[in-house]
Order: structure tokens, then sequence, then C-alpha cells
């Protein structure tokens, strides 16, 4: 296969490339550096694509880029058409402190790549360009290929839909779409998942009083909005790890059989996890079995809870204001808008309960800015067996199918656009760190990812 042999000759000089665009600091919120980041990709995607534009939007730009195939015998026919989806926004990198090199400049160490943005999402994205052009230079690619890289997903791809809705024909012919993001499996085998849980996201900022006081002169009269969220937060989930919400479950779908039989072969042992994670016991739902709570029920998680001071930096009173936000985890068939609805009537019924809860309620603000739906693609398609040969030979072993990953991706506007399955297949090892200090990536996954996409390539033009 010659696309190896030109990925064996060019390697350092892809690794060069990627450096390149990590030392961008696109960080979503600095308009600036994505726009240069979003420059940078479109000048280095023309080097080789039939088509590259940029789509403005109200926020970032969205980059999308095709190759046509070139193989005659294969191009005469209609060729198979994947969509691969990538996002060139970065997570913040604070705290700087806890970093052992600036988080902007790639270093390798001890065969990773260490970089904010390295592992999500730019490295594992970047795999997937290395690989067509790897088949472009060797005049092998028989494949229809397309991209889209999108530089809201930090923010929850805003501005997803328009930027699709602008150039809809572009995504009109799509056959599947693959999307690399998010870590392999906790055993270190490559993973192949067909879906990934949806999200919503509420913030609650509770002021009860205009300062914050001495908590001895003014303790037993001013309210304090950290018992008053707490008290609000323990009507909405039990001592076992169910949401109270009333409605909260009924949508959440039954996984077939096909599912349950990947997840039994999964035969996961809860010690690997007790001591990846440092934990000594489980959360969330404690009659549900320990997969399941992973990957096909929804979580109810409190992901932040700001109010006054610890620490050094404590003091003696009674905070003035106490903020938490909450992210909800959803699975097929639950859907974001209906899941705050239920929240927001779970608040109306707190009102008219008592009046204690009304008094706190109506000192609060609320504020719901991400959401994702979720996407599960059913496992017995045709194509999981062309993946997972692909991810076989790319990887050296034989994927675990996992029916749906337990974060979420901005998949629903992919899947309105195209109407077709989608798969995630992680490059990034298991502990890449990302968004967190010292994010990294393995060069091997590195390579053994653009190796996949190259052999996926190769098989979707037979």
């Amino acid at each position: 296969m010659k696309s190896l042999e030109y990925l064996d000759k060019f390697q350092n000089s892809f690794l060069e490339d990627l450096f390149d665009l990590i030392r961008i600091p696109s960080v979503t919120r600095d308009n600036k550096s994505v726009q240069e980041a979003a420059n940078w990709l479109e000048k280095r995607l023309k080097q080789t694509a039939d088509f590259v534009q940029q789509i403005p939007t109200q926020g970032n730009p969205v980059v999308i880029a095709e190759w046509k195939p070139q193989i005659s015998e294969i191009s005469a026919k209609v060729p198979t058409t994947i969509l691969f989806y990538g996002h060139y926004d970065v997570q913040p990198p604070d705290p700087l402190d806890k970093w052992l090199s600036p988080p902007f400049e790639p270093e390798i160490r001890d065969g990773r790549i260490y970089a904010r943005g390295v592992g999500d999402n730019k490295g594992q994205f970047f795999a997937h360009i290395a690989a067509i052009e790897c088949m472009i230079k060797s005049n092998q690619l028989g494949a229809h290929v397309k991209l889209i890289l999108d530089g809201e997903e930090e923010l929850g791809s805003v501005n997803l839909d328009e930027a699709i809705s602008i150039e809809k024909e572009f995504f009109s012919n799509i056959d599947l779409v693959i999307v690399s993001d998010g870590p392999a499996d906790p055993t270190w085998k490559p993973t192949l998942e067909f879906g990934a849980r949806g999200i919503v996201t509420i913030q609650l900022h509770l002021q009860t009083a205009k300062g914050d006081v001495h908590s001895g002169n003014f303790g037993g009269i001013q309210p304090n909005p950290v018992w008053d969220l707490i008290t609000i937060l323990k009507t909405m989930k039990d001592d076992t790890g169910k949401c109270l919400i009333n409605g909260f479950y009924n949508d959440v779908f039954t996984p077939s059989e096909a599912a349950l039989d990947a997840v039994k072969k999964l035969n996961r042992d809860p010690e690997v996890y007790l001591d990846q994670l440092g934990i000594s016991y489980f959360g969330e739902e404690q009659d549900q079995p320990l997969v399941h709570r992973l990957m096909f029920r929804p979580t109810f998680n409190i992901r932040g809870f700001s109010s006054g001071s610890v620490k050094e930096k404590a003091k003696t009173i009674i905070p003035k204001e106490a903020y938490v936000e909450l992210d909800i985890r959803l699975v097929p068939n639950q859907e974001p808008d209906k899941i705050k609805q239920l929240f927001f009537n779970h608040i109306e019924k707190l009102k008219r309960t008592n009046d204690r809860y009304k008094q706190i309620l109506e000192r609060c603000s609320f504020k719901s800015e991400t959401s994702f739906y979720p996407m599960f693609t059913p496992i017995g398609l045709p194509w999981t067996e062309i993946l997972e040969r692909s991810i076989q030979k790319g990887f050296g072993e034989k994927p675990l199918l996992i029916p749906l990953a337990g974060g979420s991706l901005p998949l629903y506007s992919l899947y309105k656009a195209t109407k077709k399955p989608m798969y995630i297949i992680p490059y990034a090892q298991p502990d890449e760190d990302n968004h967190a200090p010292n994010e990294n990536m393995m060069v091997e996954w590195f390579v053994k990812g653009v190796k996949t996409s190259l052999y996926l390539l190769e098989n979707l033009a037979k």
C-alpha cells in the first residue's frame, strides 16, 4: 500500500504541521485566535483538497473541504461518500501552574505530545487529514471524502446548524459520518462507538442579600444561599442516585438485543474503574448495572458549586450569593427541550409546595446554554464490519464495540442534514486528560489513527 510508505516518509512532517496548528491558542471565546486557526486550516487543506471554504456564522467559522475520488475504475461508479467531523476550538488551559510545559508549545515527552487541544481535538482530526493526503499523494483515493471542522464545539456548537443551512448541498449526498473525538476505552483497546449521550446544562444563581456579612453578627438572620440551594437540589435527586423530577425517565430508550449483547461482550471489571478513578464506591443509580449507568442511563450531575471563600482566603461570613451548574446527560429518545421543560415544571411545583421554597426560588435566576441531542446508530448495519476491519488493521487488534459513548457531541445537527449513520472512533488513548492540565496524545496512537483512516478509505472504495 503506497500510502503507508508515504506516511512513513512524511510522519515527522505531519507532526510538525500539527504542532503549528496547536500553537494557535484557539480557545473558543477567543474569536481572533479561532479565526487564525481557521485561516491556517483553510491554507493547509488547499494543498490537497478539491474544494475548501470557511462558512462564517454569528460566532466562529466552520471550515469544510472535499476530495473527489482519483481512481478511474472506481470513480466511474457512484463512490461511497464519507464525512469526517472534528473541531478546532479548544478549552481554556487553566490552571496554568499545573502544566509541566506551556500548553500551547507542544512538547514530546516519553512518546506523548503534551499540549492543549492535541487530543481534543486537533490531533484526532488531523490524523484524518494526514490519511487523506497519503492517499492523494499516492494516487489511491477511491472514496469521495468530505470534512467539516467546527469552531465552537466546546460551547455547544451553537452556530453549527446555521453553517450547515448555508451549504445544504455539501451535506446532501453523505453515506456515513465518522467522528474521532474523546478517549478510547479504559482497557486501552481500540474503540468503535455507535452514538453518544446528549446533554443539557443549567445554571442556578441565588442571591439572598445585598452583601456578605459577619457570620456571628448576623448569624441566624441572614439566609445562607448555599444551604438554600442544597435544599432545592435535594428535591431533585435522592440518596440512591435517582432523579426525582417528574417525567425525567419517561422517554429513556430500551437497548436493543444487539446493544445488550455488545455490552455483555465488554465483560467490564468494576475494579478497573475503581482503580482508574481512585474511588471506593460508585455513584448515580444504585439499582442499575454498572455498564448501563455508563451508557444506557441518563445522569443528573452537579458540575460545579461556588460561594464564599475557603482555604487561605477563608472568611467567617454568610455569603450573599451562590452558583450551581448542572449537566444532565441524555440517552436516546430524550429531548433536550423537553428535559429543560420538566426541570422548570419542577421549579414551579416547588414554588407551589410551600412558602420557603417560593421565597428561595423567587430570588434565583436560571440560565441554560448548552444542549445536544443524544444519537444512536444501530449496531447491525453493514458499515460495522467495514469499520471493525479497518480499525483492526490500523491498531493491530479488534476494537471493542461500545453501543453508546458517555460523553456528548453535536451529532444531531449533522444527522438532521445527512440522515445517515454516525460512528465514533477515538484516536486518543484513555488517559489523554482532555480538558485538564497536561492534555496529551501518544505519538503511537496518532500514527495508528492515521493508518486506521487509510484502511477505512481503502475499504470504503471497495
